[in-house]
C-alpha cells in the first residue's frame, strides 16, 4: 500500500509538471536557462552547504546528547533523501528511528525531539512569511488573507512550543479518547514533551536556538532570491520572501513526490509576473534542487535508517538524556 502511495504521488507530480511545462512557452524556458547568471546561480546552489551545516548544528543542540557534528550532518542528509519519497518532509520525523536504534534514545524522547524541531522550523518560516505577505498585500487582498491564515498558524505553533500547558492538555484529552494501548503511548510522549519544553525554555539556550532557526529560514528564503536574481532583474527581497513562503507551503501538500508539481505551479503563478513564465518554470527546478542536492549527498548514509541495534534496556520512555 505504501508503495502504491509513493507511485501515485510521483504520478501526480509528473502530471502537474507536464501540464505546467506544456502551458509555458518552451522557447522562453530555454532562453531563461541560457541567460541565467552563473555567478548568482553558483552562490544560490552553494547555499545548500551552510544551510545544511547550520541545521545539523541546531539538531546537536536540541538533541541534549553526545552527538557529534558529523553524525548530526549524516542524519540531516539521510533525512533529506527520505524526504524525496515521504510526503510533507516526513523524512525529518524518521530521524527518530535512528536516534532510537543507533543512539539509544528512548522512543518518546526521540519523537518529541524531531517533532519539536519540525514545529520550530515551521514557526520560523511563518515568522518571515507573515510580515512579507502583509507588505505584498498592499497590492492584492489575497495576500492579506494568506497572511491572516499563516499568522493564525504561527500563533498556534508558538503556543504549542511555548512553556504553557496547552500541548500537554491536548495530549491528555487525546489519550482519554484513545484505546488503552495507544493512550499509554500518548501519555508517555506527553511526559517527554513536557520535559523537552522545560529543558528548552530553561536557562538561556532558548533565545539562541530560536534566533538560529529564524536566521536559518531567512537563509532558505534568501536562497530563492539568489535563484530569482540569476534568472532576471533583482526583485524586492520582501516580495521574494512572501512568494517563497507560499511556494514552500504549497510543496508540503501531501499529494506529490517531494512537493514537485504543486511547488512549481505556485512558483510560476507567484514569480511569473515579475520574471516571466519561462524563468519562473526554471526557478521551480532550482527550488527542487534545494532538496535534490542534499538528498544525493545523503544516499551513502541512508543505511542508518535500516541498520538497527537493539535499544539499551534502560532506554525506557521518558528516560533522561544520556
Amino acid at each position: 500500500m505504501k508503495r502504491w502511495k509513493k507511485l501515485i504521488g510521483l504520478a501526480v507530480s509528473l502530471l502537474v509538471l507536464a501540464l505546467l511545462w506544456r502551458a509555458v512557452d518552451p522557447a522562453a524556458i530555454w532562453a531563461a536557462m541560457r541567460g541565467a547568471d552563473p555567478l548568482w546561480l553558483g552562490i544560490g546552489l552553494a547555499m545548500v552547504v551552510p544551510l545544511t551545516l547550520v541545521t545539523a548544528w541546531r539538531f546537536r543542540l536540541l538533541a541534549r546528547a553526545d552527538l557529534g557534528m558529523g553524525e548530526a550532518t549524516r542524519l540531516i542528509l539521510a533525512a533529506s533523501t527520505l524526504n524525496l519519497a515521504l510526503p510533507s518532509k516526513m523524512g525529518d520525523v524518521a530521524k527518530a528511528w535512528v536516534l532510537v536504534y543507533r543512539h539509544r534514545f528512548a522512543g518518546e524522547r526521540a519523537l518529541s525531539l524531531v517533532v519539536f524541531e519540525k514545529m520550530l522550523d515551521m514557526a520560523s518560516l511563518l515568522a518571515w512569511g507573515v510580515p512579507a505577505l502583509l507588505w505584498v498585500g498592499g497590492r492584492d487582498a489575497a495576500y492579506w488573507l494568506a497572511a491572516a491564515a499563516i499568522g493564525g498558524l504561527f500563533l498556534l505553533l508558538a503556543l504549542l512550543l511555548a512553556p504553557v500547558p496547552l500541548t500537554a492538555t491536548l495530549l491528555r484529552l487525546l489519550a482519554r479518547w484513545a484505546p488503552a494501548r495507544l493512550a499509554r503511548r500518548i501519555a508517555a510522549f506527553q511526559n517527554e514533551w513536557t520535559r523537552t519544553v522545560e529543558w528548552f525554555w530553561g536557562g538561556r539556550r532558548a533565545g539562541g536556538i530560536v534566533a538560529m532557526s529564524f536566521l536559518l529560514w531567512g537563509g532558505h528564503l534568501f536562497q530563492f532570491w539568489l535563484f530569482a536574481r540569476a534568472l532576471g532583474p533583482a526583485m524586492p527581497l520582501l516580495d521574494n520572501m512572501a512568494f517563497a513562503t507560499l511556494a514552500i507551503l504549497a510543496g508540503l501538500v501531501p499529494l506529490t513526490a517531494a512537493g514537485m508539481g504543486t511547488r512549481d505551479a505556485a512558483i510560476v503563478g507567484l514569480y511569473g509576473p515579475a520574471l516571466g513564465q519561462g524563468a519562473a518554470a526554471v526557478l521551480g527546478v532550482l527550488a527542487t534542487s534545494r532538496y535534490i542536492i542534499p538528498a544525493l549527498a545523503g544516499l551513502p548514509f541512508l543505511g542508518d535508517y535500516w541498520q538497527r541495534d537493539k535499544p539499551r534496556p534502560d532506554a525506557v520512555p521518558g528516560a533522561p538524556a544520556p
